[in-house]
């Protein structure tokens, strides 16, 4: 378990979450750190990680691709204040993404310990709003389910 202690090392620094709640949501325990030069930029960038996948998942709703079907059916079968929401979503955590993702690149343990901060400050309202946008995506679906039995039917 060295990435364990020497998680405890950093936490102690920086006032960190604890190991098994940064675990819990970001998978820490993947990093393999004989193999990074600084423990905090390989959190963060697994955090930084974790915010594209959410944001490449809703991304069809916000920008759909003509060559894409799935998108389409996405658009079609979200009404405009889901949309909006979606798009607030999006614009939210791209914001964090970007600055997340900058501070990764900086050689200043201390910023990027503040920003690990930040972002997990952030992360259970990131995780709620991003349950409430994929029921939306997931309604999206269900309607044209809908719109295809009634098609069935008559």
């Amino acid at each position: 378990m060295k990435i364990q202690e020497e998680y405890e090392n950093i936490k102690k620094k920086y006032t960190l979450p604890r190991f098994e709640e940064m675990n819990e949501e970001f998978e820490i325990s993947s990093i393999e750190v004989e193999k990074v030069n600084s423990l905090t930029r390989a959190i963060l960038r697994v955090m930084c990680n974790k915010m594209v996948i959410l944001l490449n998942y809703i991304e069809p709703v916000i920008n759909p691709s003509p060559q894409n079907l799935h998108g389409f059916i996405e658009v079609e079968n979200t009404n405009n204040d889901e949309k909006k929401e979606v798009f607030t979503f999006y614009k939210n955590l791209s914001y964090k993404y970007h600055k997340s993702s900058g501070l990764e690149l900086s050689e200043n343990e201390e910023n990027v310990a503040k920003e690990i901060k930040e972002v997990w400050k952030d992360w259970k309202e990131i995780k709620l709003k991003f349950k409430n946008i994929s029921k939306i995506i997931n309604n999206a679906w269900l309607r044209e389910k809908e719109k295809d039995k009634a098609e069935n039917v008559g």
